[in-house]
């Protein structure tokens, strides 16, 4: 049922493939392979690079976010947390044995 033309058309493309067939083949040759290493190389630190700034973004919001729940909890009356710490403090001859 394939016409001349059909059988023309899939020859052609079947003869074509391999020149479009992008980064699948790996590379032939020292000078490619070293490009193709130095290419690989560069976007696995950019990578890195990306996910460290990240972290250290996230980690930059969790300290700030603790900073401030810790200072919202902090006493306002600058009292100390325990009331029997000024009751000691305020004994005049208290005696340590």
């Amino acid at each position: 049922m394939k016409t001349n033309e059909d059988q023309v058309w899939q020859n052609l493309l079947a003869r074509s493939a391999p020149t479009f067939a992008g980064e699948s083949e790996p590379p032939y040759g020292f000078v490619t392979a070293a490009l193709a290493q130095i290419r690989a190389e560069k976007r696995v630190q950019i990578e890195v690079e990306r996910i460290g700034w990240r972290a250290l973004l996230a980690s930059l919001a969790v300290l700030a976010i603790a900073a401030t729940v810790t200072l919202s909890v902090q006493p306002r009356d600058g009292g100390d947390l325990e009331p029997g710490v000024n009751a000691i403090v305020q004994m005049e001859n208290f005696q340590v044995s």
